[in-house]
């Protein structure tokens, strides 16, 4: 569902939200408190820092003979730009201005900054054909040799997208959305082909899913890079998953606006990925606006690169399926993670915080801080804990779930408050709700196989929530270096 009269994103990042956030932290201590989990979120913090680029070596797809007229294939001439920018001392900037740019998949190089001009637009070619031969890429926890993302990168370091422009994928009903629904052929889809041939060890140089495949290309995939930015830009008709780093080091997305409701539309996926920042950023999606991962399955476990060290801050998301969600492609393991200062607030928002495991993943999920988010309506659960997706106890790996903070939320409607679901050899452990007000909570709350359930000022219609006292609840020690 669309909004027929949407705020505008300066609005929704600099309104009431924003006020409610001045009053809850007005007279805070500045100097960071051992004890307190978010001293381990500043110093995360700290030590995110984007790249920088010299603007004095500047290139254009036009010096090698792009044209943007919005029907002339510019590929090469951006592949050129780059290529000179990269070869540059200290590398440089690709800029991209005068109008709309047709081209196919982009490759970034280490030291290059590809900056879209306000005033313009990067248009992805809706032909399949352009986005092979394959290349390493990873589908919903799984590597393989397939489709190429839009933007990627390969082991590159100190590379960035940024600007004020337009990123436009083309996707719709009859290009790329259309996979989604493509009925398999033989009757194993090539979503559950590639699962299979996970779970078999089949080594990924053989995993090849040639151009009639149904799997779709990623937006913006950096792979295996260190020192990565992308900020400022506006990402539509996105095929699949907008924002997609994998296994990297030093990764800040800034500033970017999303909108995008096709079938798997996530916003940012940070997978096994170390150090992210994700911040004053607007998501309006399809799937869940951000979705932290580590790869599934055999893979996962395989790969065994947990994510780590997360903060999403000052963040904007309407529609989704979940506001920051953790899973479900989760075998590797997620740590330390902090969500602060964000706004979550659609009907068609089913969850605003949601965690997704099952005895198939067997992830560990430690280690997360929630303050002062304020949830004007979700449909369903505003916080979720659940087991029970997809497989659920239908596997021989235990999932684990240690240590959530909930801190100065405020939400307005809701389905109800929590929807924890762990199992009984398998419990959810160590949550804290506190300074909690639930205005409107239609439905009880499901507690299933829970230990260590507390409630500090908690409000829920209204009345009082009574529980255990948060003091001394142990906090469960990330490891962030």
């Amino acid at each position: 569902m669309r909004h027929s009269a949407s705020p505008t994103r300066r609005q929704l990042l600099g309104g009431g939200c924003a006020a409610m956030i001045v009053t809850a932290t007005a007279g805070r201590a500045q100097t960071p408190d051992p004890a307190d989990p978010w001293a381990e979120a500043a110093q995360i913090r700290q030590r995110i820092v984007p790249p920088r680029f010299p603007h004095a070596n500047s290139f254009t797809p036009q010096q090698f003979g792009g044209v943007p007229d919005g029907s002339t294939l510019a590929t090469d001439a951006i592949a050129q730009a780059i290529a000179a920018a990269s070869a540059a001392p200290g590398g440089g900037r690709v800029v991209v201005g005068g109008g709309i740019w047709l081209t196919g998949p982009i490759r970034l190089l280490s030291g290059v900054e590809l900056h879209v001009d306000r005033d313009s637009t990067l248009r992805f070619s809706q032909d399949p054909a352009l986005y092979f031969p394959p290349i390493l890429t990873r589908m919903e926890g799984n590597e393989l040799m397939g489709i190429a993302p839009f933007i990627h990168a390969l082991e590159a370091e100190n590379i960035a997208i940024t600007g004020g422009g337009v990123l436009d994928g083309q996707a719709d009903e009859q290009h790329w959305w259309d996979r989604a629904r493509r009925p398999a052929d033989n009757g194993e889809s090539d979503g559950r082909r590639l699962r299979r041939l996970a779970e078999e060890g089949v080594p990924v140089a053989e995993r090849v899913f040639g151009p009639d495949t149904t799997i779709r290309p990623q937006f913006i995939q950096p792979y295996r890079c260190r020192n990565v930015l992308i900020e400022g830009v506006t990402i539509i008709r996105s095929p699949m998953w907008e924002i997609h780093p994998v296994e990297c080091e030093n990764v800040t997305v800034r500033r970017v606006t999303i909108s995008s409701h096709g079938p798997n539309n996530d916003g940012c996926d940070p997978e096994s990925c170390r150090d992210v920042l994700i911040e004053d950023c607007l998501f309006d999606t399809g799937d869940d606006c951000i979705a932290i991962k580590s790869g599934r399955n055999a893979d996962g476990r395989r790969l065994n690169r947990p994510t780590e060290n997360v903060i999403v801050s000052g963040c904007t998301m309407l529609d989704g399926h979940g506001g920051v969600t953790l899973g479900s492609e989760i075998s590797g393991g997620v740590r330390n993670v902090f969500v602060e200062n964000c706004r979550m607030d659609s009907p068609q928002l089913n969850t605003a915080i949601r965690f997704k495991n099952n005895a198939v993943r067997g992830g560990t999920l430690e280690n997360i801080h929630v303050r002062d988010v304020t949830v004007g309506q979700v449909g369903r659960a505003a916080i979720t804990v659940d087991y029970n997706y997809e497989e659920g106890a239908d596997g021989p790996y235990t999932p684990v779930f240690d240590g959530l903070t909930v801190q100065r939320m405020l939400v307005g409607r809701c389905e109800r408050v929590l929807d924890l679901q762990g199992f009984a050899h398998a419990p959810i452990r160590n949550v804290l709700l506190q300074d909690v007000t639930v205005v409107r909570a239609a439905e009880p709350d499901i507690v299933e196989h829970v230990e260590g359930l507390h409630y500090a000022n908690v409000s829920r219609n209204g009345v009082a929530v009574r529980g255990p006292t948060p003091g001394g609840m142990p906090r469960r020690a990330g490891r962030s270096g």
